[in-house]
């Protein structure tokens, strides 16, 4: 995901509709390999996609051992019969984890193309605004495991924002970041640097944005900053 300086709010819209494309292919599994893993076990193991494995593989060897009787024995109506209603099932297994799936797509969908509106702010607190980049200062949570900081920034008018949260020579990784990104991309070198852009719908006004890092080690959090890459 590129963006730079110069890159305008259409561009912006049109990077987001891309990621956001990709998204809904991976919560529909509608890449073929996906399609022919998910075929397959509705086929063979229908329980197997909504986790129960074990359950579903004693249900297809009972099936199997009917199937097989009933092949042996020269029961024609009964093979058939039970094959017509496995396929039932299968095919309903299917569409319902589609169903499940699309419906689940559709949320998302909604969270992406919406805007998140202002948050409350005290008077003496110091929002971050373009184009400066922004120094942070951690502090460690009450189990001194992690890095964490709470940083208020400024939208002076509705848009897309791209932020970048930059690391520099830590042994650690970015644990959680400002939710109600419509696009986002991380880059990360163990204990060298790491990069996190992202993409975010917001009204005009002041925005509360968390961020946290694992591996809370040493007196003082790393070096790192948050920037606004576009101008507005």
């Amino acid at each position: 995901m590129q963006v730079h300086a110069t890159t305008t709010q259409a561009e912006l819209e049109a990077i987001a509709k891309r990621e956001a494309r990709t998204m809904y292919l991976d919560i529909l599994q509608l890449r073929l390999r996906s399609q022919l893993v998910i075929i397959f076990l509705c086929l063979f193991n229908p329980p197997a996609i909504f986790g129960f494995f074990m359950i579903g593989a004693v249900l297809t060897a009972i099936f199997a051992c009917c199937v097989a009787w009933a092949y042996i024995n020269g029961e024609a109506e009964i093979l058939h019969t039970a094959l017509m209603w496995w396929y039932i099932w299968a095919a309903t297994v299917y569409l319902l984890n589609f169903s499940i799936r699309a419906i689940f797509c559709r949320k998302v969908a909604r969270q992406l193309a919406s805007y998140k509106p202002a948050d409350d702010a005290t008077d003496d607190a110091e929002a971050v605004t373009a184009p400066k980049s922004h120094p942070l200062i951690w502090e460690k949570d009450e189990e001194n495991e992690h890095w964490q900081t709470l940083v208020l920034f400024h939208a002076p008018k509705r848009g897309l924002y791209a932020l970048e949260l930059t690391i520099e020579n830590y042994d650690g990784s970015i644990e959680s970041c400002p939710n109600c990104a419509c696009a986002s991309a991380m880059e990360e070198i163990i204990g060298d640097r790491s990069r996190f852009l992202a993409l975010y719908r917001l009204e005009a006004g002041n925005h509360w944005m968390p961020l946290s890092l694992t591996n809370a080690n040493g007196n003082h959090g790393p070096e790192a900053a948050l920037t606004q890459i576009n101008s507005i």
